[in-house]
């Protein structure tokens, strides 16, 4: 018998047909009842009285289930919910299934927070998903929420197979590994340290990849993995593979090397009053001690203008001659393989010219030192130009001998097209094409080759380096290995010791001096390129203080690039 008063009037009641325990349900939550019962015979009447009233009350009434359950992230395994608050809740019990009845159930007792989930998952599955919270004694707060759907994600694809190190320089570690289907992209990560903490990264697009800059003699940790167009990881990475790099080799010393160097000088009317431009007058005393410093066995000349300066000397004085008379006056026998003006019948003056080819070459000009080198023979090829080009550019060659070694080579001196448009790039490659067909179609007895000049094209150049790529991937060597977007040398540099890498070889007679960081290889439109031979010297020509600027009379926008060769 159930009452809400003591005195038992307006009861309700029970029968409970057998067992000890039995209840009433339907009634007010958070309200005591007065309860008596009685005993009852095989024909159910009363086999007792009632016994005294005893009070009980009923839970205050339960609160909502949580609300906004929802997958707030996926992987192929583990699916993670989130959810609002209920007010008193001290933990949350979530409900999986695959199931849409919940049958077969799994939970997950979530401690505390809004969030949590339940790994160990089948990868591309719907699962069901419910939750319910918690009181601290870690029973029921609440129901169970409706049911909400989540999805794992499909499998990742397995990382990249086969790593392994397939070049191995001082400076650069050279890996491959195996394809992951339909992936766009690699990431290579290298390291110094077994657990792979602070790698170095490199992106590929190819089933190989390098990573530059490295420490001589040192052991590297590598991983890869695959990445979509937008560089989000398709995989993870792939087991650590080992590699060390090669140890600085000891060379023997070069008995005697031949110098050279390219030096684009500024022609004397190109005034466009740039930073710290000067007129040539005010600056050639400083591109002559530049010469002299290093006095280069020879040199490749550009912009040695070959238009008259203001001089009052019968028949005209053109730049290329002022040098090579002011560097006569400081005691460097230097001559010109050639010194014809121009390609007329009388080389001297430009006009009612009647063409012949006197090897004249404009600006482009090759100056060697007669103490140490003998030219054998020498000319020039006008290279292809724009249509309405104002300025011809000239590949200028000659044969040489070292005196010391009796050595032959074939010497070329280029100054390419302007430009930074796709067009532009196009000529020059045409240009280097030309360069390379003229030192080619000279050198009949396969001498060594040195090609030095201004490309007027860098590593940066969009949409590509063009007459790099021309010249190298025709047996060419850039000693600096200053490969396309690339900050440091490849492996394939031949340079053993630089000065002034990291200097940009066009200063544009800016004081400051334009340079990456250290160990890197600055940005370089001026170049000296080598057939096979040892490079054991080279340096970016520049008088710098230690606070990065330049120092003095600054001689002409580009510096001047220096090298030691060993002729094989």
């Amino acid at each position: 018998m159930y009452s809400t008063k003591a005195d038992m009037s307006t009861p309700f009641y029970r029968n409970i047909a057998s067992g000890l325990t039995g209840g009433y349900g339907g009634l007010t939550p958070a309200t005591t009842y007065y309860v008596k019962i009685k005993a009852l015979n095989s024909s159910g009447a009363d086999l007792t009285a009632y016994s005294a009233a005893v009070t009980a009350k009923t839970l205050p009434p339960m609160p909502a289930p949580p609300t906004g359950l929802k997958s707030i992230s996926q992987t192929a395994s583990y699916l993670t919910m989130g959810w609002n608050s209920v007010s008193g809740a001290v933990g949350y019990r979530l409900m999986y299934s695959t199931n849409s009845d919940m049958s077969a159930p799994f939970y997950r007792n979530i401690a505390s927070g809004l969030t949590g989930g339940y790994g160990g998952l089948t990868p591309a599955t719907t699962y069901y998903v419910k939750i319910k919270a918690l009181n601290s004694a870690g029973a029921d707060l609440t129901a169970y929420s409706a049911a909400v759907t989540a999805k794992t994600l499909v499998a990742p694809p397995a990382p990249p197979t086969g790593l392994k190190s397939t070049i191995q320089s001082t400076t650069t570690l050279t890996f491959s590994w195996g394809a992951v289907p339909n992936a766009p992209q690699y990431r290579l990560a290298l390291s110094s340290k077994a657990d792979m903490s602070a790698p170095t990264y490199a992106t590929s697009s190819t089933t190989t990849g390098e990573v530059r800059g490295l420490l001589p003699a040192t052991q590297y940790y590598a991983q890869v993995r695959a990445l979509s167009a937008t560089g989000a990881g398709i995989t993870t990475y792939s087991t650590v593979a080992k590699a060390a790099t090669a140890a600085m080799p000891v060379l023997p010393a070069i008995t005697n090397p031949l110098s050279v160097a390219s030096y684009n000088i500024r022609c004397a009317t190109c005034i466009e009053g740039l930073p710290e431009e000067k007129s040539w007058a005010d600056r050639r005393g400083a591109v002559v001690q530049t010469i002299v410093s290093k006095m280069p066995d020879i040199i490749g000349i550009q912009e040695a203008s070959q238009t008259w300066l203001n001089d009052p000397r019968p028949g005209g004085y053109t730049q290329f001659e002022d040098l090579r008379d002011r560097l006569t006056a400081a005691g460097a026998q230097y001559k010109l393989t050639n010194s014809n003006r121009n390609n007329c019948v009388d080389s001297r003056l430009p006009a009612n010219c009647v063409y012949a080819d006197q090897g004249a070459s404009a600006g482009t000009r090759i100056f060697y030192n007669a103490k140490t080198v003998k030219a054998v023979r020498s000319g020039s090829k006008l290279l292809p130009a724009a249509s309405g080009a104002t300025v011809p550019r000239f590949v200028a060659w000659a044969e040489v001998v070292q005196l010391s070694t009796g050595k032959h080579l074939i010497f070329a001196d280029a100054h390419l097209e302007i430009g930074k448009d796709a067009t532009s790039n196009d000529l020059r490659k045409r240009q280097a094409q030309a360069v390379l067909d003229t030192v080619e179609s000279r050198n009949t007895s396969n001498l060594p080759v040195i090609l030095v000049g201004d490309m007027n094209s860098n590593k940066w150049t969009e949409p590509a380096n063009g007459p790099y790529d021309v010249l190298t991937s025709q047996g060419l060597v850039d000693s600096l290995g200053n490969t396309y977007k690339s900050w440091y040398p490849s492996g394939a540099a031949t340079a053993e010791k630089v000065v002034n890498r990291r200097v940009n070889s066009w200063n544009g007679f800016e004081r400051t001096v334009r340079q990456g960081a250290a160990g890197t290889n600055g940005t370089y439109i001026d170049y000296i390129f080598t057939s096979k031979m040892r490079v054991p010297y080279y340096e970016n020509v520049a008088k710098i203080d230690a606070l990065g600027n330049y120092v003095g009379t600054m001689p002409s926008d580009h510096n001047m690039q220096f090298a030691r060769v060993g002729l094989p």
